[in-house]
């Protein structure tokens, strides 16, 4: 998967049941569970530190190719 420009995928933590389909008994959905970079000047502008950065993790389906 390719991420947008902002984005750095930082770790892929593996495949796991996807638990938005899981919870509604729409089933178990296995997917990949990524942590996301974000630096923090693309979050919050020029006056956030520029080494800082935010982490997120994400499934699959939250992400679009850039």
């Amino acid at each position: 998967m390719e991420l947008p420009v902002n984005m750095k995928a930082s770790m892929d933590h593996g495949v796991y049941v996807f638990p938005d389909t899981n919870a509604g008994s729409l089933g178990e959905k296995p997917q990949h569970l990524y942590s996301v970079r974000f630096a923090a000047r693309e979050l919050w502008g020029e006056q956030a530190s520029s080494p800082d950065a935010v982490y997120i993790d994400l499934w699959d389906d939250y992400l679009e190719c850039a």
